[in-house]
């Protein structure tokens, strides 16, 4: 017997999950092999688990994927790349008390591996962003939202910016580069992010007493902060990579320049952590070569 649930931290006998007795395939089509039920009872029971639970199945099978379910003993869920992503509609567990963290399931590790190790730097984008980005990018704000915060702070914010604030950071660039490396390079540098389709800015909530005791120095809330900070830009990243969105996180010096705030519309008890780019890859980026392997930087000791 089948369980269609959520596939978030919800307990295994959920009130909300629905035993079903069948097998479905999710492929460029939506095909059923049906096992005693009939095609309305798969459509209808999608249909009611998305209306129960509005955060459905969407942060776990996302992007352009399909999921492949049968009810063999020895089958499990399948990731693929051609595929509408609104038909993962839900996922299907082989046994109700299936545990993804404990049993280590390879048909539950493997996507989640595949999108870690296929995230890339994008470095060039399509120029107009594709149809649906604003529901890709909040639901990678709010995976971002939960990332490790030790002192459950919640400091990051999110500044989606519009075409002129863009271009207001982009001119205060073009302006820092100029006085370093002169106009031609100011010009070159300006046509270059002019061309950016999408633009976020990252900031860290500052405490209201920066210069309380325990706020500054080593394990401080302003470290700490920092580093939930970055937590989150890598889950916003993958969350996005995962749906089909390229990034950038760039922490250029006009990120940190004293006119980036008002340039932004950054307010001014937050910080900088570093400017998204975003959009859909004009190129598919080569891995990078690591320096160094698992045995090189992995210590194990008595």
């Amino acid at each position: 017997q089948f369980f269609a649930r959520c596939p978030r931290s919800l307990p295994a006998r959920c009130p909300r999950s629905l035993p079903l007795a069948f097998s479905v395939r999710f492929s460029s089509g939506l095909r059923e092999h049906m096992v005693g039920r009939r095609t309305r009872c798969v459509l209808l029971s999608a249909a009611v688990i998305a209306l129960l639970c509005k955060s459905c199945c969407v942060p776990v099978f996302v992007g352009s994927r399909a999921a492949g379910w049968s009810h063999g003993a020895a089958s499990r869920p399948s990731m693929y790349r051609n595929c509408d992503r609104r038909s993962c509609l839900f996922a299907l567990a082989g046994d109700a008390d299936d545990d993804v963290a404990a049993t280590g399931k390879p048909w539950a590790v493997e996507p989640l591996r595949s999108a870690l190790l296929g995230r890339r730097t994008v470095n060039a984008f399509e120029p107009v962003l594709p149809a649906g980005w604003e529901g890709v990018l909040r639901r990678a704000v709010e995976v971002a939202c939960f990332a490790p915060n030790h002192r459950r702070t919640e400091p990051w914010r999110f500044h989606l910016l519009g075409p002129d604030a863009a271009r207001a950071v982009c001119e205060l660039n073009a302006r820092l580069v100029g006085a370093k490396k002169g106009e031609e390079a100011a010009a070159k540098k300006l046509k270059r992010w002019l061309d950016m389709p999408g633009w976020l800015v990252v900031t860290q909530k500052m405490p209201e007493d920066p210069e309380a005791p325990g706020v500054r120095g080593r394990g401080g809330v302003l470290e700490e902060d920092y580093a939930a900070c970055c937590c989150a830009v890598q889950n916003l990243c993958l969350s996005m990579h995962a749906e089909g969105l390229g990034t950038k996180w760039t922490t250029g010096p006009v990120n940190f320049d004293t006119g980036f705030p008002a340039a932004a519309g950054i307010p001014q008890d937050e910080r900088v952590v570093g400017t998204i780019w975003f959009g859909k890859p004009a190129d598919q980026p080569k891995p990078p070569s690591k320096k160094f392997s698992v045995d090189d930087v992995l210590r194990v000791h008595d």
